[in-house]
């Protein structure tokens, strides 16, 4: 399961659980979070997080009241597993400039 929520208007909450798909290469080393501005042509921004234990990432310093979309991907010493599906959320607007 992975989920994307805004927070504020430049943070997005990423968060995840383990899947049995997700050890077919291994052991879980870390997961890498891919993430860009809807609409945008070119490669995303990636994030990769150390740890099979850590399930939540705060992506910050995005534009506020902007949609991006996110994808997630568990690796293991075997190499990268499959891209989750995209999930697509928009930062807040909090009415300041």
């Amino acid at each position: 399961m992975f989920t994307v929520i805004a927070t504020n208007s430049t943070t997005v909450k990423a968060s995840w659980q383990l899947s049995p798909e997700d050890s077919e290469r291994g052991i879980v080393k870390g997961f890498k979070l891919f993430y860009n501005k809807k609409g945008v042509v070119g490669l995303p921004t990636e994030i990769t997080v150390n740890g099979s234990e850590i399930h939540t990432y705060y992506v910050t310093g995005l534009d506020k009241n902007k949609e991006y979309e996110f994808q997630l991907l568990a690796f293991s010493l075997a190499g990268d597993g499959p891209k989750s599906s995209l999930k697509v959320t928009g930062t807040m607007d909090n009415g300041k400039d």
